[in-house]
């Protein structure tokens, strides 16, 4: 008798195997995950060539540098003065210009800076009244995707034994982080059998 549960339990625990084999196989699904990739930056410079002004206009009005001066007057039969303030034009300086034309300004500018093009930095210079050279970094940015192959249905088998002398074999599935194990089991000192039901769940 003992030798035909063994048998029943052994035969039992060869066809749950397999069982949960081919369901695990079939019960799959797709994960899918993006992320953004930073890639190497490249470092160039625009040609001279390109930095010739496509348009060059005079201004109708144009801001001429002005100097701020306090007048104090008195009107009559008032014994306080009046200040008032006024703005006039300044006394062309020629050293003062000729100092600002020679001097080179340069620049840290960045266009664009986003999840989806990535990070562009210019670094243009001007001098002599006119844009000179611009340098640039570049830093793309990439959408990675990945596929990945997940069990919905996840089946097992399981055998257990205790100091009891209970023999227990049996299988169960997860779906996702939950489970459900089921087992036969054998009591051989008391020859008595018996089933176990367990509920699982994954961390």
């Amino acid at each position: 008798m003992i030798k035909k549960n063994i048998y029943i339990v052994f035969i039992s625990f060869i066809v749950g195997g397999v069982l949960s084999f081919l369901v695990g196989r079939v019960s799959m699904q797709h994960k899918i995950e993006s992320t953004l990739v930073y890639g190497e930056t490249y470092e160039g410079a625009v040609s001279n060539i390109q930095l010739n002004p496509i348009k060059e206009e005079s201004s109708d009005k144009p801001i001429l540098p002005m100097k701020q001066i306090e007048i104090q007057y008195r009107d009559t039969g008032n014994t306080k003065s009046i200040t008032e303030t006024r703005y006039i034009y300044q006394i062309v300086d020629t050293a003062a210009i000729i100092a600002d034309y020679i001097l080179k300004r340069s620049y840290d500018v960045i266009a664009f800076d986003d999840m989806d093009k990535g990070k562009l930095r210019l670094f243009p210079v001007v001098q002599y009244n006119k844009l000179e050279a611009i340098n640039y970094e570049f830093t793309p940015v990439y959408h990675q995707t990945s596929v990945y192959k997940e069990k919905v249905w996840q089946p097992f088998i399981s055998g257990s034994y205790s100091s009891l002398d209970i023999i227990g074999l049996g299988g169960g599935v997860f779906y996702h982080n939950i489970g459900f194990e089921y087992q036969y089991q054998i009591d051989y000192e008391n020859i008595r059998k018996g089933h176990s039901f367990v509920l699982k769940y994954k961390f």
